[in-house]
């Protein structure tokens, strides 16, 4: 995270000694922690479609995984000439990134503790909505688990 972070910085044109000069350590664990539950609640409905294929198909579960949501795209962009189902589907990918707000003083990132907004986090309908699919798709692959047959 520190590489990535360091990378970010110089990618902006900031000098990654002067910026970590001005963060107070003592709050990063709990930025880290906030960051990593934002993350783990976003991609749920991910890991549980992953749970479900990997249930389900009994060769090939990455392509099993991956083709039907891009055949989704392909017949949605056929069909209709929109992309609707690509735009949610990068939404979802691209991660939620307005769990954080980064206030800048100057060329050095401020105190990043303000920078959290678990409320708007937690009041994106999009949360709950990928939560509920999560759900289903686990409770899914927990049955198919459950009774199917061996080979």
């Amino acid at each position: 995270m520190l590489a990535l972070s360091t990378i970010i910085l110089l990618a902006n044109g900031m000098d990654p000694a002067t910026t970590w000069a001005h963060v107070p350590f003592a709050r990063m664990p709990l930025v880290a922690a906030y960051g990593v539950a934002v993350l783990a609640l976003w991609y749920a409905p991910i890991w549980g479609w992953l749970l479900l294929v990997s249930g389900w198909a009994r060769r090939a579960p990455f392509l099993w995984a991956v083709l039907p949501p891009l055949a989704l795209c392909v017949l949605e962009k056929i069909a209709f000439d929109t992309s609707h189902v690509g735009s949610l589907l990068l939404y979802r990918l691209g991660g939620y990134t307005d769990a954080f707000t980064i206030r800048m003083h100057g060329k050095v990132p401020a105190d990043p503790l303000p920078g959290l907004d678990p409320l708007a986090f937690v009041s994106t309908p999009g949360l709950w909505v990928g939560l509920a699919f999560a759900a289903a798709f686990l409770a899914a692959a927990v049955w198919l688990r459950r009774y199917r047959e061996p080979v």
